[in-house]
Formats: C-alpha cells, sequence, structure tokens
C-alpha cells in the first residue's frame, strides 16, 4: 500500500475563486447549515491535478459565508505517467484524491481566517471536514 501512495507532487498555485459575505443574513437567529462541495480537474501537458473546494454558511437557506478555493498539484513526470494517467482519464486512487483535498480544505480554511479576522465573521470557522464521508472511491477526471 505504501508504494500505491508514493506520488511525489508539489503544490503549484493556489487559487481564491471566490469569497462573499453577507451581512444581512449574519443576524438571523436561525441555526447554522453548512454545505460542501469537493471536486477535481487535471491537464495532461502540465501533469497538473486540481482540487477545489466550496464551502458555504447558510441561516434560513441564505448563505452568509461562501468561499471556494482551488489548489493545483503538480505531479512528477514518471509517476502521472505510470500510476495516474491513461488515455481516456485520470485516475487518481482515492488516498491521493483525499489528501489532496485535505491540503486544499486547509488551505481554504487559512484563506478564511485571514479575510474573516477582526470581522463579525470570524466567530464562524471552517470546521474540521472528514473527507472519508465524502471521497469514497477512486476519482476518475474525464479528458474529453
Amino acid at each position: 500500500m505504501g508504494d500505491k501512495l508514493s506520488i511525489p507532487f508539489k503544490l503549484a498555485k493556489i487559487e481564491e475563486k471566490q469569497f462573499s459575505v453577507f451581512e444581512e443574513y449574519l443576524e438571523s437567529d436561525s441555526p447554522v447549515q453548512e454545505k460542501i462541495g469537493v471536486g477535481f480537474g487535471g491537464g495532461v501537458e502540465d501533469r497538473i491535478i486540481a482540487a477545489s473546494i466550496d464551502y458555504q454558511l447558510l441561516k434560513d437557506k441564505h448563505p452568509f459565508i461562501h468561499i471556494r478555493v482551488a489548489c493545483y498539484f503538480e505531479i512528477e513526470p514518471k509517476a502521472f505517467k505510470e500510476k495516474l494517467h491513461t488515455e481516456e482519464v485520470i485516475k487518481l486512487p482515492v488516498e491521493l484524491a483525499r489528501h489532496l483535498a485535505n491540503i486544499t480544505v486547509g488551505t481554504a480554511r487559512g484563506i478564511l481566517f485571514s479575510n474573516t479576522q477582526n470581522t463579525p465573521f470570524s466567530q464562524y470557522p471552517m470546521r474540521l471536514i472528514n473527507l472519508q464521508r465524502i471521497l469514497k472511491e477512486d476519482v476518475y477526471i474525464d479528458l474529453e
């Protein structure tokens, strides 16, 4: 199993795709609900795997915090060719997908902390996210 996970990579880029806060919904006494989305994309030429997190906190079905972050990981050439890439898809073993998603979640958590510091929104940090409940099987990125 150790060999299966030995896929060297480096973090190549971080993008804050969206950050929004809505004070008008912050005052509501309604319970806070959470909406989480995790996604992946990839490129063969540059051996990049993108992992993204879309995180929203809502009250009365209205988001009052919304952040979307993508992290781009460059995979070592030999590992990409031998372990991930086929002609039609990039296959991410679930353990690797969870690892890349976890790095992205931590990055988003830090961006959220930084962006809400010294504001009323700082009392709503991103909680820990159990990616084992979200990512249960290998991820296939279609190249067509």
